[in-house]
């Protein structure tokens, strides 16, 4: 498929509706990994369409819509938003955010173009150095973001409190209590773990 079909531009208002498709289709393929992760509440859709357009008018953010010119059809996104860190090396950052394609309009090179543009739009800020999010699990994304040179720092962990409870009460179950009188104010309740010889 020619590379001249598709049209990486800047977003404008008139492609909020399309934004808010995609980050919502972005979302439910996230979920559909299975992980236990923040989703967006249906009340706060409508308050999507207001977030893009505040993006959309950020100099320190750029929006950019993949367009398929044979049928003016939106069918890809990605943003690029710089951060600004005080107190901090380095002081500014650019984040790669909200990456989508359409899947029958994968692998036709367009997530690189839109990357392509979003470097070009840290590198006239002076931004070198970058940052990305995304759910593991997703081999797509894990392969891109590593074969352009990303690597984890930092893992965000998420669990369900009622699994944390399950397995913080497995552990305590281990644990017999044991009232002694210390003869000490507070002192009076020690925790000896059954487990281990007395």
């Amino acid at each position: 498929m020619p590379q001249t079909r598709y049209e990486i531009r800047l977003a404008t208002r008139d492609d909020i509706d399309d934004l808010v498709r995609m980050q919502i289709a972005l979302q439910e393929s996230m979920v559909g990994l299975g992980t236990c992760m923040l989703r967006l509440a249906p009340q706060t859709l409508p308050q999507l369409g207001e977030y893009y357009r505040t993006q959309i008018a950020d100099e320190q953010a750029r929006v950019l819509i993949a367009e398929d010119t044979l049928t003016a059809r939106r069918i890809g996104m990605g943003m690029g938003k710089i951060w600004l860190h005080a107190g901090y090396i380095p002081s500014r950052s650019g984040e790669l955010i909200d990456l989508w394609i359409e899947r029958e309009h994968r692998r036709q090179g367009l997530a690189k173009r839109l990357i392509d543009r979003l470097l070009r739009f840290f590198r006239n800020n002076q931004v070198a150095f970058l940052a990305v999010n995304y759910a593991q699990g997703s081999r797509l994304a894990e392969s891109t973001w590593k074969r352009l040179g990303f690597s984890p720092v930092l893992v965000t962990a998420t669990a369900a409190r009622c699994e944390v409870e399950r397995a913080l009460r497995t552990r305590t179950n281990r644990i017999v209590s044991i009232v002694q009188d210390t003869g000490l104010p507070d002192l009076d309740l020690v925790a000896v773990d059954a487990h281990r010889p007395q």
